[in-house]
């Protein structure tokens, strides 16, 4: 089996490390990003909301404080999403990258129109963050 298509998306700001991942590492953070609405906790570790394209979904984060690590499993649409998320140190300021691998059931270029608008989420976080 060949690998799948990856998209990486990334956002460099300056804030520390540790406080874009105390951002991120709370779900109910992610309605600052435009997407996502309604956020309330499932059972176990999942999250559940209202997605502006997937519709009802849920979401489950692991956090790896020490080293940075967000990775999330979403699912919504009839899709699950595998997102690799990792926040580092950079100088002063911090780089946030998620590198998403394409799920069953959507071609390359359904893949990519999916996550057009994730850039647009990225740019309200980073207004948010900047501001507080």
């Amino acid at each position: 089996m060949a690998p799948r298509q990856v998209i990486v998306k990334e956002l460099t700001i300056n804030k520390p490390a540790n406080q874009v991942f105390d951002f991120f590492s709370n779900v109910k953070n992610m309605e600052i990003g435009g997407a996502i609405k309604s956020v309330t906790k499932g059972e176990g570790d999942w999250w559940q909301f209202d997605h502006t394209v997937a519709g009802k979904g849920k979401m489950k984060v692991t956090p790896v404080s020490d080293f940075g690590i967000l990775d999330h499993e979403f699912v919504g649409a009839g899709l699950e999403w595998k997102v690799y998320v990792r926040v580092v140190p950079n100088d002063e300021g911090s780089t946030t990258t998620w590198t998403f691998m394409r799920p069953d059931g959507l071609t390359d270029g359904q893949f990519q129109e999916q996550l057009k608008g994730f850039d647009l989420e990225i740019n309200n976080w980073k207004k948010y963050l900047e501001e507080n």
